[in-house]
């Protein structure tokens, strides 16, 4: 019986987090302008956010710091009890840094 990769898991996880978290705020459009603007910079997805959050503090510098604020905080929400595996662990950690950052 073949398991599934759980780096790969982990970054599901972590990218449905982010696409729930900015659609509970925004809507499609937010989720379409995040989509747009790191393809438009990073030549990236939403996935390759697990593996690089410093891409999110690009999308949060042309977001209004109240959005931010929100989608982190949903952000956190959604992966606190997923925390204790050290890559999620240590994603939500540079995501709280790249929000003192940003603010």
């Amino acid at each position: 019986m073949m398991f599934p990769d759980t780096n790969k898991v982990k970054k599901a996880l972590v990218s449905l987090a982010l696409e729930e978290s900015l659609l509970e705020i925004g809507g499609t459009k937010l989720l379409h302008d995040v989509f747009r603007i790191l393809y438009e910079r990073f030549q990236s997805y939403l996935p390759d956010c697990y593996d690089h959050p410093e891409y999110l503090g690009g999308i949060f510098a042309e977001l209004d710091s109240g959005t931010s604020d929100v989608f982190l905080e949903l952000l956190n929400e959604k992966l606190v009890e997923f925390s204790y595996q050290k890559p999620i662990g240590e994603f939500l950690v540079k995501i709280s840094k790249i929000k003192c950052a940003v603010s």
